[in-house]
């Protein structure tokens, strides 16, 4: 059986030894997707939950995505929308007690941001 021959001190087969990576950090001007990330990285923990929303909430979201992108702004996702909304919501006092139909819930969502 052939002997292996070993790989030189810093030769790496796959990765880039750490060295070379922080070099090339240096010379490599930050790409805004990776600013985005480690913007994202540096908030609060998220959890993905499953949401079913009627076609009507999905094409309004989208649509304002869209209108973000097409008016010169940055790409905003939907889920940023959402947790947005929700942020608004809970900085409101909104009663949800006694509640009989969805229709009920509507309106006091809509009284509660109002005040």
């Amino acid at each position: 059986m052939a002997k292996r021959i070993r790989v030189p001190e810093g030769k790496a087969l796959f990765f880039k030894p750490p060295e070379t990576m922080v070099r090339d950090a240096l010379v490599r001007p930050p790409i805004l997707e990776d600013i985005e990330r480690t913007e994202e990285a540096e908030k609060e923990p998220t959890r993905q939950s499953a949401v079913f929303l009627e076609e009507r909430h999905i094409d309004w979201l989208e649509d304002r995505c869209r209108e973000a992108r097409r008016r010169g702004g940055r790409a905003v996702r939907k889920a940023a929308i959402i947790r947005a909304l929700l942020d608004v919501a809970m900085e409101s006092h909104i009663d949800l007690t006694s509640l009989r139909r969805e229709e009920d819930l509507l309106d006091r969502i809509k009284t509660g941001l109002r005040q």
